[in-house]
């Protein structure tokens, strides 16, 4: 399990900000009346990436940053719901999840937001708690504001600032629990600063003293300004407080809780705004230990009982906030065992929609005589779930890598198609194998019925060439022994450049209509191949396989030496960094050994491990020879 989360660590890419990130994040407490006790709260930003999570008690963590000190560890005692946005790390460090806001099962809740303004404590000899853990720490040790700020004034640690890329993460808190306590927390000049049972029970993105000395200047407040309407931070605090000032008595919390959504959506920003908008509105009962939020791109509420989910559950789990389907009582997705759970898949995308295809040419743009059916590889590394949404592929950039780095290599002889599907997440890489084909079972009906919607809408009769890398490779290759035994799709396959995965000798015996190229102008045939050093640190190559040798183009096992490398081509934020002769090859056992000329351009989580870089390595090569099939094919025709 180390290995594979180095591995993940290797592959996730990273988001980056923009400079005007929006950071308008808003709550209103609503306490007026009966025993109603609800927070309600936006969550306002550039980056969609999140989840909620599910811990029990008995959980061991430590603080995410500590540059300057020993970071703070503990075990959990308390059951919570988090809601967690994911963040780039800075300068090249892997990607972290921040908490927004959350509830524990003794009726702790915690809201995080942006405070430019913060300045932590110095640093000194207790350990270091960044600010992007405090919220996990407070909710799972901490019963009652009153305890909670106890420990924060303890000097048992120190809260420290954590970066993400192009901005420092900077937070004030807001805190209540079940017996109607609640404090604002803040760090300004490097102390603590706490406002015990603020009087106007709202908090925006500044400082709440200056917020409070702005709204004196409001009609209804003591001044005679009238309520503004922009989504400045100040000018929103105002309105929230009007807005709190003027909400009836709640009867009960099912009141409060509508109450709550009608009263924050004021405060919204709307998705007008190219430096962010609201993305999660988030209202909890905390009496009732109750959650009910929407997101900006599934307005129907969903709901969590976190009582409910402390009985039943017993590690920790998450969801995928980006999907669409969340609607009504969501506890059941939220995995008892960590096993794969098939009511927490996401929904099958539907392929009649253009935004469920990463590339989709238009009519008009279908020029080339060949296409290409390209799958890419794993892009499902968090959070925590079995198969990624639809949702979250249409917002990860390594889907966009894939098509920028791999599929390109295919563009220029061909018109280009490549689904969107619910690939299975990394894990099922050392998962138990009934979860881990289930897992693959529904990545695989994806790219199946996606086939299909292409050739009966898409492909217009045209020959074409099937590719992928990684899952993706694996996904065809089950495509080509299940509907490929039909000759009909064999005559118009050009070839199947299954990358990154083996095709084994024993699958060339179960199905004989396969076959590996051993000539650059052969058609109908399969090249496959997995790079690495002659003695990586790991390897994915399966015990009998037979490689290409993508210099050669043929099964030969003799080495190929650098200069018949037509350049590598490394996807940066400019474009292709091409370097010739940048390695050889050999195919040893199945493995192709390469000797990278620059490790600098070939990071690996393990020593020799290029998996990678299986299209980089030799980009130019595999362009040529794409061509090549395709003359070969066409002439035969």
């Amino acid at each position: 399990m180390k290995r594979l989360q180095s591995l993940i660590v290797c592959l996730l890419c990273l988001f980056v900000l923009s400079d005007g990130a929006a950071l308008a994040c808003s709550e209103i407490f609503i306490h007026k009346g009966g025993a109603a006790l609800v927070s309600a709260r936006t969550f306002d930003f550039t980056i969609n990436e999140g989840f909620a999570r599910f811990s029990p008690p008995g959980i061991a963590r430590k603080a995410l940053h500590a540059p300057d000190g020993v970071p703070l560890a503990w075990t959990s005692s308390r059951a919570n719901v988090t809601f967690n946005v994911v963040l780039p790390g800075s300068a090249g460090a892997q990607a972290f999840a921040a908490g927004v806001d959350g509830l524990n099962d003794a009726g702790l809740k915690v809201g995080t937001y942006f405070l430019e303004s913060s300045r932590f404590p110095p640093a000194g000899s207790a350990p270091v708690l960044d600010v992007a853990s405090l919220l996990q720490y407070l909710l799972d040790t901490q019963d009652s504001v009153e305890a909670a700020l106890a420990d924060l004034r303890s000097g048992r640690y120190r809260v420290g600032p954590n970066p993400s890329r192009d901005l420092e993460i900077r937070l004030h808190l807001f805190l209540h629990d079940a017996g109607g306590d609640s404090a604002v927390v803040e760090f300004l000049d490097g102390d603590v600063t706490i406002t015990r049972a603020p009087r106007v029970p709202v908090l925006t993105n500044d400082v709440y003293a200056a917020s409070l000395k702005r709204l004196s200047r409001y009609d209804g407040f003591g001044g005679d300004r009238p309520i503004p309407g922009s989504g400045e931070s100040l000018d929103r605090f105002v309105r929230g407080a009007f807005h709190w000032k003027h909400l009836p008595d709640q009867d009960s919390a099912e009141q409060a809780v509508r109450s709550g959504f009608a009263a924050i959506q004021v405060l919204s920003v709307p998705p007008i705004f190219p430096d962010g908008c609201t993305r999660w509105t988030i209202v909890t009962d905390l009496a009732n230990r109750r959650i009910a939020f929407r997101t900006l791109d599934n307005p129907t509420i969903a709901t969590l009982d976190l009582g409910s989910l402390a009985r039943a559950k017993s590690v920790v789990s998450e969801i995928d906030l980006r999907r669409t389907d969340l609607s009504g009582d969501i506890d059941a997705l939220f995995d008892a065992r960590n096993a794969f759970n098939p009511a927490s898949t996401p929904k099958a995308p539907d392929y009649d929609r253009p935004e469920n295809w990463a590339a989709l040419p238009a009519p008009a743009e279908r020029g080339k005589p060949v296409d290409v059916f390209f799958v890419p590889p794993t892009t499902c590394f968090s959070p925590d779930t079995w198969n990624e949404s639809i949702e979250s592929s249409r917002a990860n950039p390594l889907v966009r890598r894939s098509l920028a780095g791999q599929a390109s290599v295919f563009a220029a002889s061909c018109n280009v198609f490549a689904p969107r599907y619910r690939d299975a997440h990394i894990k099922v890489l050392e998962a138990p194998a009934p979860d881990r084909e289930q897992a693959l079972a529904a990545a695989y009906s994806d790219v199946e019925r996606a086939f299909d919607h292409y050739l009966r809408q898409d492909n217009g009769g045209r020959p074409f060439i099937l590719a992928g890398h990684s899952q993706g490779s694996n996904l065809l290759l089950e495509l080509l022994e299940k509907r490929f035994r039909d000759p009909a799709p064999r005559k118009k396959l050009v070839a199947a450049y299954l990358i990154g995965w083996s095709v084994t000798r024993d699958d060339l015996t179960r199905f004989p209509q396969l076959a590996m190229c051993d000539a650059p102008d052969r058609t109908g045939c399969i090249v496959s191949y997995n790079s690495q050093s002659a003695a990586p640190g790991m390897s994915i190559v399966r015990p009998g396989a037979v490689g290409v040798n993508p210099l050669s183009m043929n099964l030969d096992t003799r080495h190929v030496p650098r200069e018949a490398n037509l350049g590598a081509a490394f996807p940066t934020a400019d474009g292709l960094k091409e370097v010739p002769r940048f390695t050889g090859a050999q195919t040893v056992h199945g493995a192709l050994i390469v000797d990278p000329a620059d490790p600098e351009l070939t990071p690996t989580p393990f020593p020799g491990f290029y998996h990678g870089y299986d299209y980089a390595l030799f980009y130019r090569n595999l362009e040529r020879n794409v061509r090549e099939r395709v003359e070969a094919f066409l002439k035969a025709r």
